[in-house]
């Protein structure tokens, strides 16, 4: 039984199972929780007029007090609810401020069935290179130009789905990824859809050579020698060759697929280019190709976490890439990029699912563990943007990123639970 209790009635040991406002309007983590001390209680107190008392979670000696106020108290059986279980009497600022767990399910649904069906096409497209096959590039084009319909549409979503990984399948991913990056990339420089299936065409292509290089130097787990390093740095060169003479692909597409190893300083390869002669688009594809690469575990390393890769991207920029761009990019993917996870102040862990435009520091969280880094069998999104947030004292703020190794954080696992339902 639920029992509505007015908020200068309450007592210490009481279970508080509902507010009279939304749950992620509150300075409380978690729906459901027993009041332990006189600071928390003094904080339900500040935020809510009255709340919910479960009976059935209330230590049987509190609830003998919750008999001298039920009189004037109303008993609340579960209805009029909405999908996380509160009761709202506001339900203007609900709507208004209440990030929605439902929508977001939907668009990450949405944004997973986009990828696999290119995933699809890049297992087939990197076997007909291997076997000296023609590759369909009407079909890339195709699924480039669907994917950049999705970004626009699902923008978050698709961004964090680039954190399906695999150490095993890092060619077929990493093709991937760079197209999403690219696509996103380019739509924050204002774009033109043609120009971004271009940009985008050429990310999903632009590694189709190492597909004549040997298995083993692709996949050697340790340090190539000079020798193996020199064949690995032909595969731009061949794929450039694979493709050269395809009618349906512009000249901006063949100079991602040839340079986007080339540098600013003139130091990259297979051309030596200096700044001046390496197209726009490539530099483009260059910041996003690296990005991907250094975030990514490869049979002879484990990835950084998205936060330091984009510092070791500012470091690196004078010589190797676009100052500007870099710096553009930087923007695009957040101080707390989509995928990254995080601690919060108060112990709590959690993964950045969506970015706040013009709070750069208060993401969306998707929380998954508690401050005692036990798993939530229930996920919950945290606006740390909310206004809600404005009047409360203890306002949820990130502490640290962290590497998922830290806490054997499986994200593969949880974006499959998220997205394939």
């Amino acid at each position: 039984m639920k029992i509505k209790v007015f908020s200068e009635d309450l007592k210490l040991g009481m279970y508080i199972s509902e507010l009279d406002h939304p749950w992620i309007e509150s300075p409380f983590l978690f729906q459901g929780f027993l009041l332990n001390d006189n600071e928390q209680m003094q904080q339900v107190q500040g935020t809510c007029k009255y709340v919910y008392v479960d009976t059935e979670k209330t230590p049987q000696e509190v609830n003998v007090q919750l008999k001298s106020i039920s009189s004037s108290a109303i008993q609340q059986p579960l209805k009029n609810k909405t999908r996380n279980g509160s009761d709202f009497t506001d339900t203007e600022t609900f709507k208004k401020s209440q990030f929605d767990k439902s929508t977001f399910t939907e668009n990450l649904i949405k944004a997973r069935k986009a990828r696999d069906k290119t995933r699809k096409y890049v297992d087939e497209m990197l076997s007909h290179s291997r076997a000296g096959k023609i590759i369909n590039t009407n079909k890339a084009k195709l699924l480039v130009a669907e994917l950049a319909n999705n970004i626009v549409e699902n923008l978050d979503a698709s961004m964090w789905l680039t954190q399906l990984k695999s150490r095993d399948e890092y060619t077929a991913i990493h093709s991937l990824n760079v197209c999403v990056l690219s696509l996103t990339f380019g739509r924050a420089l204002g774009l033109p859809i043609e120009e971004l299936n271009e940009i985008g065409l050429g990310a999903l292509l632009h590694d189709i050579g190492k597909m004549r290089v040997p298995l083993a130097v692709l996949n050697k787990p340790g340090k190539l020698t000079q020798d193996e390093f020199e064949i690995m740095k032909s595969h731009p060169g061949m794929g450039y060759e694979l493709i050269k003479n395809d009618k349906n692909l512009s000249h901006n597409v063949l100079a991602i697929v040839k340079s986007h190893h080339e540098r600013l300083n003139g130091k990259g390869y297979p051309d030596k280019l200096t700044e001046e002669n390496i197209s726009y688009y490539t530099k483009i594809v260059s910041i996003t190709d690296v990005y991907d690469a250094i975030t990514s575990d490869r049979c002879y390393h484990d990835g950084m976490t998205p936060h330091d890769a984009l510092q070791k991207l500012y470091e690196w920029m004078p010589d190797n890439y676009d100052t500007e761009l870099v710096q553009t990019f930087i923007r695009t993917i957040g101080i707390y990029p989509v995928g990254s996870v995080v601690e919060l102040q108060s112990g709590h862990i959690g993964i950045v699912v969506k970015l706040n435009e013009t709070h750069r520091l208060k993401p969306v969280v998707m929380a998954i563990m508690n401050r005692d880094k036990q798993y939530y069998p229930r996920r919950k999104l945290i606006n740390l943007a909310s206004s809600i947030w404005d009047t409360k004292k203890n306002k949820p703020k990130i502490k640290r990123t962290l590497d998922p190794k830290e806490f054997n954080i499986d994200i593969k696992k949880i974006i499959d639970e998220e997205s394939l339902q």
